[in-house]
């Protein structure tokens, strides 16, 4: 990896998902010389990239360090939380999780009630959840499709101890089920399934 790709790299986890301009200029460089750059790390499984609608006109890429960039600097945090899930479970049973995890999705869904209490319009719930959860890690974005929307997380912050753990996947999607309700929410695809990102698709109506 050249010198050049690691400080691309390094600006992405600064900076988070980014337009390529940025990026050049913070480099000095064109952006042409940064995009071949960045796709470089992404043959690499480095870096990925979403497009972003701003506005009128064509939308925006960004580009974003994938699970494995993020890897790359050197993260204890995930084998800490397994370590964690072992230790519970080997001491007080699988009961014991499912009732941690219980507690954490109830906290967060009155924090996520709270924050998207300022509107009842559904559009408008799901832009604001999916800027909660890019503020987590999670790279959340929602794209209209037809009458109804896909709520899409192109990183998962926890992989690996949703791996470890899938209470915490089926929490996420109860959780996202009654923060919407009465829409219905189902999910289309998921990291742990083998997808790219995880996609959940919303259509208003009673489930």
């Amino acid at each position: 990896m050249s010198s050049t790709q690691q400080l691309l790299l390094s600006l992405l986890k600064r900076l988070g998902p980014s337009p390529v301009a940025p990026l050049a200029s913070e480099l000095q460089m064109t952006t042409m010389g940064a995009r071949q750059h960045l796709e470089k790390l992404e043959q690499q499984q480095l870096v990925g990239h979403f497009d972003k609608k701003q506005g009128k006109g064509r939308p925006s890429r960004h580009w974003h360090l994938t699970r494995q960039g993020h890897q790359s600097f050197g993260d204890r945090h995930n084998d800490v939380a397994i370590q964690m899930i072992n230790s519970i479970v080997s001491l007080q049973g699988a009961d014991a999780i499912d009732q941690i995890l219980a507690h954490r999705s109830e906290q967060q869904l009155a924090e996520y009630q709270k924050r998207l209490s300022a509107t009842s319009n559904l559009a408008e719930r799901l832009a604001l959840l999916a800027e909660l959860r890019t503020q987590e890690g999670y790279l959340a974005r929602v794209e209209p499709e037809g009458e109804q929307w896909l709520l899409i997380e192109d990183h998962c912050p926890i992989c690996s101890a949703a791996a470890a753990c899938q209470g915490f996947c089926r929490n996420e999607l109860t959780l996202f089920q009654q923060l919407l309700a009465p829409a219905r929410v189902e999910r289309e695809q998921h990291i742990l399934a083998g997808a790219h990102r995880c996609c959940y698709r919303i259509s208003s109506g009673k489930a």
